[in-house]
């Protein structure tokens, strides 16, 4: 079902290219979601007041003045803060996925999509509602699964889009299973 090719270069060699393709694919990854989500917005307007990465930054002891700093453009406000830890998240888990796809074949499943999934299930299903971050899984909206459910399926997608269009491009051939 996977074909898994042995990487011929050294690990240092695959870590540095899965890190430098893992903040590429995680930006544009992380752009690709925060897409989604004007599309299909995940919360109701009362939780989205104080949105999940503000929530967790306020847990760890960041006052609500500092996670909901923001910036205008335009005439829109932008909460700079809930987006460096978006893009931070969605970065992190791009370089995890680029590395583990080299070893661990079933990482790319579905081209990436399984991978987002998990991240959903693990992340939203379990952690943050464990961390009292968010409700439990049974007190969210239906509307927020469906939007997360299909939003990290795109965005593990895009991730594996983009380490695989970087990969194919790359002379060196570093990163062969993806």
């Amino acid at each position: 079902m996977f074909k898994v090719t042995k990487p011929t270069a050294p690990v240092g060699t695959i870590i540095l290219k899965s890190l430098w393709y893992g903040f590429i694919a995680g930006m544009i990854s992380g752009m690709v979601k925060i897409g989604w989500e004007v599309i299909f917005p995940p919360r109701t307007i009362e939780r989205n007041a104080t949105n999940p990465p503000q929530t967790l930054l306020e847990q760890f002891g960041m006052t609500s003045e500092q996670t909901h700093s923001f910036v205008m453009f335009g005439d829109q406000k932008v909460f700079y803060v809930a987006l460096i830890i978006h893009f931070a998240f969605s970065i992190v888990c791009a370089m995890v996925y680029l590395f583990a796809a080299q070893y661990l074949p079933i990482t790319s499943l579905w081209q990436g999509a399984a991978f987002g999934l998990v991240v959903w299930v693990f992340f939203h299903l379990i952690l943050m509602p464990a961390m009292g971050t968010v409700p439990a899984a049974w007190n969210q909206p239906w509307e927020e699964h469906f939007s997360e459910l299909f939003g990290h399926a795109v965005w593990g997608w895009a991730i594996a889009a983009c380490g695989f269009f970087l990969a194919q491009k790359d002379r060196s051939k570093t990163l062969v299973n993806l």
